[in-house]
C-alpha cells in the first residue's frame, strides 16, 4: 500500500473515460456496462474493463483558473434564470445557510487532495475522532489527517476470517457504534457472501483487536456483483445495511421485491446479540411478524445502493441506486421527527428502472420513485452517492445534496429545498449543478467535521473546498 500526503488545488482539466467503457449497448435485456466495477477486474457480466487513470486528477473551480472556466456550471435539470440566485439573500444571511428558504445560493468548489490510497471505496468517521477512516477494497482500514497516516485494521490478519476481493467484492464498508468501542465491516468472505463483522478496538489509537472478531450477519451472494456495501448508523442508533440484488442481470431470481429475501433492500438491526442470535431485531421493523417476510428488512426494492446516508439536520434518508442500462437514480425517504426514514418504502427494482417500467412480471403498484434521475449519456454509467451538506466550513454546499458518476467522474450538487419524495413521485423539480470531476469516484463522504470529501477508487481522495 502506498500512501502519500500532499495538499494542493487541483488545476481545471477535463477527464474523459472512453465511451465504449461506460455506456451502453442500448438493450433492456442486458447489463452491458461496469455498474461500480472497482478496480481493473471485469464485471461478471463481461462488461468492459474501465483502466484507472495514471494521473487522477479532479476539476472544479481554483484560484488561479482561466475566469471564463471557472464559472463553469451544468444544469441538468434547468429551472427558470431568475429562480437561480448566486448568493444567499442579504436580509437573511446571518442565519445558518441550512435554514434559509431555497433556492440556495450556487456554490463555486474546488477540490483539494490530501492523499492516495489503495482502491478506497469510502471514509467513515467518529464523532469521538477528528481522523477520517479510509476503506481500501483490498481489506485494509487506514485513519488519516493532515500529521499521518495509520493502518489500525487489515483483514487478512484476522483468525478464521476468509476474504475475496476483485470487481466489486472486497471490503465495502464501516461504522462505528455511536456509543461503545465496537466496529463493524461489510465485507465479501471466501465464498463470496457478504459479512457483517463486529471488532473491539483501542479509543486511544482506533486499532481494531481482531481476536475479537465476532460474525453479526451473513448474506448469502448468487452473483459476484451487486453487493451493496454500504454500512451506517442511523438517528435511531440501529445499524443499516445497504444490500444489492444479488448480481447478474435484471433481477433473474427476483429478489428485491420479495420480501422473504434480503437481497435487494436496506436491513436494520441492533447489532447487540441475544442470548440464541448474533444480533437483535428491532420490536419496529415494518416486516416483523408477517409470515414469510424477513424480519430485518427496512426498505425494498433496491438494485445496488452505491451510496446511502441520512441527512444529519432532518434524518431524511438518501440513496444513490445503481439503475441497469438507462437510467440512474437518486432515492429519498422522509423522515418523521427525526426518524423513521424509509420504514417500509419500496423503491421500485424491478418493476422500474428509476422511473421507467421494467420488469414487467414485477407489480407497478406501490412504489415510491425517485426524486431524481440521469440518462448514460455523454459517459455516465453508475451513480456513486452522497451525502446533505449541512455542517461543512464551506458554507455556500451546506442545504445541497452532493454525488457523482463512477465512468464520468461527474460530481453534481442538488439543492435539497427544491424537492422532496411524496407517494406519488417527486414533489418539486430538482436544482441540479455541477460543481466538478473526479475520476473514477466511488464516494461523497462528510467527515466527522462536518466537512465534505470526494474518494477516487483509482486512490486519490479530495475535500470540497470553496473557489
Amino acid at each position: 500500500m502506498k500512501i502519500i500526503r500532499t495538499t494542493l488545488t487541483i488545476t481545471l482539466a477535463a477527464f474523459a473515460i472512453a465511451a465504449a467503457g461506460c455506456t451502453s449497448s442500448g438493450s433492456d435485456t442486458t447489463d452491458t456496462r461496469p455498474d461500480i466495477t472497482l478496480g481493473t477486474v471485469p464485471d461478471p457480466e463481461a462488461a468492459p474493463t474501465i483502466p484507472a487513470p495514471t494521473e487522477p486528477t479532479a476539476t472544479g473551480s481554483v484560484d488561479d483558473a482561466d475566469p471564463t472556466l471557472a464559472s463553469t456550471t451544468t444544469m441538468l435539470t434547468p429551472s427558470p434564470e431568475a429562480d437561480l440566485p448566486t448568493e444567499a439573500p442579504t436580509d437573511v444571511i446571518a442565519a445558518p445557510v441550512t435554514t434559509l428558504p431555497g433556492p440556495l445560493p450556487e456554490p463555486s468548489t474546488r477540490f483539494l487532495e490530501l492523499g492516495t490510497f489503495d482502491r478506497p471505496v469510502g471514509v467513515a468517521a467518529d464523532a469521538a475522532d477528528s481522523r477520517l477512516f479510509v476503506i481500501e477494497q483490498t481489506g485494509t482500514v487506514v485513519a488519516t489527517d493532515d500529521e499521518s497516516d495509520a493502518v489500525i485494521f487489515d483483514i487478512t490478519a484476522v483468525p478464521g476470517a476468509t476474504f475475496t476481493t476483485g470487481g466489486e467484492q472486497g471490503l465495502l464498508g464501516l461504522a462505528f457504534h455511536p456509543d461503545e468501542n465496537l466496529a463493524y465491516v461489510n465485507f465479501t468472505n471466501g465464498n463470496g457472501d457478504t459479512v457483517i463483522a463486529e471488532f473491539m478496538f483501542d479509543p486511544a489509537t482506533y486499532n481494531f483487536d481482531v481476536t475479537t472478531y465476532r460474525e453479526v450477519l451473513i448474506v448469502e451472494q448468487p452473483f459476484a456483483n451487486h453487493n451493496g456495501g454500504g454500512l451506517a448508523f442511523g438517528p435511531d442508533e440501529h445499524l443499516y445495511i445497504g444490500l444489492g440484488d444479488g448480481g447478474s442481470a435484471n433481477d433473474p431470481n427476483r429478489s428485491s421485491l420479495d420480501p422473504s429475501s434480503r437481497l435487494g433492500k436496506m436491513l436494520r438491526i441492533d447489532p447487540s446479540p441475544t442470548p440464541t442470535e448474533p444480533f437483535t431485531v428491532p420490536a419496529d421493523n415494518p416486516f416483523v411478524g408477517i409470515d414469510g417476510a424477513d424480519p430485518t428488512i427496512w426498505t425494498l426494492g433496491l438494485r445496488n445502493p452505491w451510496r446511502f446516508s441520512f441527512d444529519s439536520l432532518t434524518g431524511d434518508l438518501w440513496i444513490a441506486d445503481v439503475g441497469q442500462n438507462r437510467v440512474e437514480e437518486i432515492d429519498m425517504a422522509p423522515a418523521i421527527g427525526g426518524r423513521d426514514a424509509g420504514r417500509g418504502v419500496s423503491f421500485g427494482w424491478s418493476a422500474f428502472e428509476a422511473d421507467e417500467r421494467f420488469n414487467e412480471d414485477q407489480s407497478p403498484d406501490g412504489h415510491t420513485l425517485p426524486i431524481a434521475t440521469y440518462s448514460h449519456d455523454d459517459g455516465n454509467c453508475s451513480i456513486s452517492g452522497g451525502v446533505v451538506a449541512r455542517n461543512s466550513s464551506f458554507d455556500e454546499l451546506n442545504g445541497w445534496y452532493v454525488y457523482g458518476d463512477y465512468c464520468s467522474g461527474r460530481v453534481w450538487a442538488l439543492d435539497t429545498t427544491t424537492v422532496t419524495s411524496g407517494p406519488n413521485g417527486p414533489v418539486g423539480t430538482p436544482r441540479i449543478v455541477q460543481i466538478g470531476t473526479v475520476p473514477g469516484l466511488v464516494a461523497i463522504v462528510e467527515g466527522p467535521l462536518g466537512d465534505i470529501y470526494a474518494v477516487s477508487n483509482a486512490g486519490p481522495m479530495f475535500r470540497l473546498a470553496p473557489a
